[in-house]
């Protein structure tokens, strides 16, 4: 091959012109596809209290999804007007297939009629919105009514016409309609039923004619069209009874244009908003699509008549432009950094293109071969090849530092004989060296689990770019230094090695001491690595501050949105606050803001209300928070308010403890003691803190006919007046010209009086058979049913705790947690179990400690093949240990936090800096089978290995060093892989130079005076 330099040259165009369509085309996004474990089962039956959710409608689901492959177990969660199943699977199990079978074996389940059909939910990344958009009105024209109707729905349909829209979701927005409000005293005097009003408006009303008019042989379709119905003419429509009398509407109510399924409230800045989030497909392009809407948007007539302001609040495809282009222009000024140094110890302009001309060869190929994996390009594929790049030219620099030697030692030109034998010479090495470097990355894309789901496509690319660059020190830079490299080499007086020896005769004097100084380094940077915060994932400095109102479980919507309205005031005066948005009501569908999030995402509970406030550049956030979470403490409200940094809150810093082992009225009174418990911890916000009782109870009318039939009562007199008070909000429609307008029900009952509506129920008079006034509390009894809610996982009750961590030390508030559980004496056969953040911080340190385990026993396995013996494997295995100060000492000084980029790091470590061992302990045992002394062997060795050693060493971590001091929040898991690999290959490399010719000059006596013991016991 090195005598075909024109073949090479046309592959080379070839791979790079191939790379080039490749990364233009690859699919981009901001992560790789990982999958939450959990499916998650919404139904909705707005008239089913949560035992009859679970008899009538959950029980045949349950039934149906258990034939279901790979699921583990079932925990529903039945509330009154539907229930949310959970379905849990194996962390690594294929979602998408799970998901096909699910909605398959649900298509066959009968439900009662007027239950919509189950909605299975699947959490992704691809399944989290790519933008945020908040609509407000701009002119006196769009009322807040038009606003949250018509024109969120203009907006939704058009943006579902994009391509790549997957679906698009809407916060605070209805379905334009009626609203009725029936006068409950006239539609008694009218003789009129609630269900009389509905019937009746339901009947098809025309106010034209269709028909044909035959003009000789020709028919043709005619239409007399009406009038747009007024407001008077609707208050005209006749409403009807069983008996035929026949009164207008406006008789017993009043109509007006409403929206009939408002279920969530939405505010920008305290003016109302509608908020829309738009959903891509997974296979397309998130910047693409991202263009696509933003370019849509511009044409929507609202819009361009000013009446409606669209602000982008979140907008994923121009950060993930940014953040690979941040990457990117990272990773170049790397390499230009590892150029120079490369230029500086060959002090050769030809030698340092050769090397450059190796990294487009191999990122090109590498993003090839990634987009025929299916492998997105996304921020941690794109570091995977940022920490590639300076890892891929060590193998090309060893070959040409070789060729370079032996041309010289050769003193003649250029030849393939020369070139071969130095290229044949270096084989071992490089490819022992690419091995086990190799062999720390694939552990991460095999071993299952959430480090492989978030992992898997950043090893890949780093194992691909590797192998490749091995190919290419092998075949290419050898044809290509024989093609343009027709003269001899200079090569220059090594200073390095001199200078080395020195070091290493000063070092070699004082060995106690320098081992017992880096021995003391170690067990005190491992101590305060103890310290150090533990997250799951990295977080980002946002400036974005969350806070959560929790009220009582049974406060009306009403009351919970003034709770919101008096904070909105607060924020408003607050000169540090530069937006807030604010959204409460619950719509009955799965949210999520975080794919790990535990169960695959929560229902919203109606109760509780979310605010997102930005505070302006320059606003120190923590005292902020402090502050605000002290004003809120100070004001007088049945509210709990929760304040923290938004960047760690949500539910992806979800602790949650199950309580299983004793019937649910015990477990959730059991649950209400921990929960008071709870709420002692800081850092820690406990939902359900705002009840003032142990739960919510629910209650049931039952009718005592024995009192009806001895009153003399009609039954159905009294159904219809309890139906008077159980009509509100009851959903109808009004049907015109073949039309069905949507209305709500509301009725006057509770107005202008204080009472409960239990209390002005039992009020209720009837006239028995001797016209004597008859209470409904003597004809009927209200009774408590128990919860509102009923839990149950694979058929037996558990009860839930449900907190949020809002410290940036996740493992510090488990463990505090874990601590007051033990104080709390549980009853008999209660346990407790823990799911969300802190599992999904111990099963990622279980997983990476797997992954080490296999990586180590790789490598071990590839150094034993190369050494013989065991003294130069336990020797080079040394360099993992001390990669571990540096890392944690730029941990210290960047203040970041154990997590999984930093455990990540630390395994790729595991062989990157075995390769400085292996070139070290490769020269000694070398010198050492050419019949040198054994210190002289190790002086001798390390001294000539300190020049390449210090080479590959010094280009990863220049290429890496822009990467580890970005101070860019977008680019924050990279930072972090960043830092841990610089501080890392530093220390290890600088103390490897010195303590591995130490202790293999130990293990080298022991292994000595071993033999001559033997010897000398064999002689006697």
């Amino acid at each position: 091959m090195m005598e075909r330099g024109i073949l090479i040259l046309t592959l080379i165009v070839l791979i790079l012109v191939w790379g080039g369509m490749s990364a233009w085309q690859i699919q981009r996004d901001y992560l790789p596809e990982i999958n939450n474990s959990t499916l998650s089962v919404t139904v909705r039956a707005d008239n089913y209290q949560a035992d009859q959710v679970k008899a009538i409608i959950t029980e045949p689901i349950q039934q149906a999804v258990r034939v279901v492959d790979g699921l583990q177990d079932v925990e529903t969660n039945y509330f009154n007007g539907g229930s949310l199943i959970s379905l849990n699977f194996p962390m690594n199990f294929n979602m998408e297939q799970a998901e096909e079978q699910v909605t398959k074996v649900l298509a066959d389940v009968k439900l009662p009629a007027g239950i919509d059909k189950p909605l299975v939910t699947r959490l992704s990344t691809h399944s989290m919105p790519i933008i945020r958009m908040s609509l407000m009105s701009s002119s006196e024209n769009i009322s807040e009514n038009m606003l949250r109707s018509s024109i969120q729905e203009d907006f939704v349909n058009r943006l579902k016409t994009v391509p790549g829209v997957k679906d698009v979701r809407v916060s605070g927005g209805g379905t334009a309609g009626y609203a009725v409000s029936l006068r409950l005293e006239d539609l008694t005097k009218a003789g009129l039923t609630v269900n009389d009003v509905k019937q009746s408006l339901e009947k098809n009303y025309r106010t034209g004619l269709e028909g044909k008019v035959s003009n000789n042989q020709v028919s043709i379709p005619v239409q007399v069209s009406g009038w747009g119905l007024t407001q008077q003419d609707l208050l005209k429509l006749p409403i009807h009874n069983g008996e035929g009398k026949t009164v207008p509407l406006s008789d017993v109510a009043g109509i007006s244009n409403s929206i009939v399924n408002l279920e969530t409230i939405s505010r920008t800045d305290g003016k109302p908003s509608v908020l829309l989030d738009v959903l891509k497909t997974s296979t397309s392009n998130i910047t693409d699509v991202s263009d696509r809407i933003k370019s849509k948007i511009k044409d929507i007539p609202a819009l361009k008549n000013k009446d409606i302001q669209a602000s982008i609040l979140f907008d994923q495809g121009a950060q993930v432009n940014d953040s690979l282009k941040g990457l990117i222009k990272e990773g170049l000024l790397g390499c230009l950094f590892s150029m120079i140094c490369v230029f500086l110890f060959f002090r050769k302009v030809r030698s340092t293109l050769l090397i450059v001309l190796s990294l487009p060869i191999c990122l090109l190929a590498t993003t090839g071969l990634l987009k025929t994996m299916g492998i997105s390009l996304n921020i941690l594929t794109v570091s995977g090849l940022i920490v590639a790049m300076g890892r891929v030219v060590d193998d090309s620099i060893v070959i040409l530092d070789n060729m370079n030697r032996k041309v010289h030692e050769a003193n003649v030109k250029t030849s393939v004989h020369t070139l071969t034998q130095a290229v044949r010479e270096m084989i071992p090495a490089i490819v022992s060296s690419t091995s086990t470097t190799v062999a720390v990355y694939v552990p991460i894309a095999l071993i299952g689990g959430m480090v492989s789901s978030a992992f898997s496509g950043f090893a890949w690319s780093v194992v691909i770019a590797l192998i490749i660059s091995l190919f290419v020190s092998i075949l290419v830079v050898p044809a290509l230094y024989n093609l343009f490299w027709k003269g001899k080499p200079v090569s220059g007086v090594d200073k390095l090695e001199s200078f080395a020896h020195k070091i290493l005769t000063w070092v070699f004097d004082r060995k106690k001491k320098v081992v017992l100084t880096f021995v003391s380094l170690f067990l005190l940077t491992s101590l305060g690595a103890a310290f150090l915060p533990v997250n799951f994932l990295p977080t980002a400095k946002t400036g974005q501050i969350a806070v959560q109102i929790e009220m009582p479980q049974n406060t009306s919507l009403a009351d919970v949105d003034a709770e919101v309205k008096r904070l909105e005031a607060l924020l408003g005066t607050n000169v540090k606050v530069e937006s807030f948005s604010s959204g409460l009501g619950s719509s009955f569908t799965p949210q999520s803001d975080d794919v790990f999030d535990a169960g695959g995402g929560w229902l919203q509970k109606p109760n509780i209300a979310n605010l997102s406030i930005k505070v302006k550049n320059g606003t120190d956030v923590n005292d902020f928070i402090k502050s605000l979470q002290n004003q809120l403490n100070s004001l007088s409200s049945k509210a709990v308010y929760a304040v923290s940094n938004q960047n760690i809150a949500g539910d992806d810093s979800q602790l949650k403890i199950n309580l299983t082992g004793s019937d649910s009225q015990t477990l959730e009174t059991m649950a209400q003691t921990i929960r008071n418990e709870l709420k002692l911890i800081p850092g820690l916000s406990v939902q359900g803190a705002a009840e003032a009782d142990d739960h919510m109870t629910q209650y049931q009318i039952t009718l005592n006919r024995k009192a009806i039939e001895h009153f003399g009562i009609k039954l159905e007199d009294v159904i219809n007046r309890i139906q008077q008070y159980t009509a509100e909000g009851t959903k109808g429609f009004i049907s015109i010209n073949q039309n069905q307008f949507p209305i709500v029900i509301h009725t006057d009952k509770q107005n202008g009086t204080s009472k409960d509506i239990f209390t002005l129920m039992g009020g209720e008079t009837f006239q028995d058979k001797d016209g004597k006034s008859v209470r409904l509390d003597q004809l009927a009894t209200l009774e408590p049913t128990g919860s509102s809610v009923i839990q149950d996982k694979d058929g037996h009750p558990y009860a839930v705790i449900t907190t949020n961590i809002i410290s940036s030390d996740i493992g510090k508030v488990s463990t505090q947690v874990k601590t007051a559980l033990g104080k709390i004496p549980l009853p008999e056969g209660i346990e407790y179990s823990f799911v969300g953040a802190p599992q999904q911080v111990y099963e990622m340190i279980y997983e990476m400690a797997l992954a080490l385990f296999f990586s180590i026993l790789l490598v071990l396995i590839i150094i034993s093949s190369v050494f013989r013996g065991w003294r130069a494997p336990m020797t080079v295995l040394i360099c993992i240990p001390l990669a571990f100060i540096g890392s944690v000492i730029g941990m210290f000084i960047f203040k970041l936090e154990w997590n999984l980029a930093a455990l990540v790091g630390l395994l790729m470590l595991t062989g990157i800096v075995v390769t400085n061992g292996i070139v070290l302990v490769d020269k000694i045992e070398r010198n050492l089978r050419d019949g040198f002394e054994p210190k002289l062997a190790i002086m001798s060795g390390t001294s000539t290995r300190v020049r390449p050693v210090l080479m590959t060493a010094c280009t990863t971590v220049l290429t890496l060093l822009p990467l580890a001091v970005s101070g860019k929040a977008d680019t924050i898991v990279s930072q972090t892989l960043g830092v841990v690999v610089v501080g890392g290959m530093i220390s290890s490399t600088l103390i490897c130079l010195l303590v591995i010719p130490i202790m293999y000059e130990w293990m080298s006596g022991r292994g000595r005076k071993t033999k001559t013991s033997q010897q000398s016991k064999i002689s006697a």
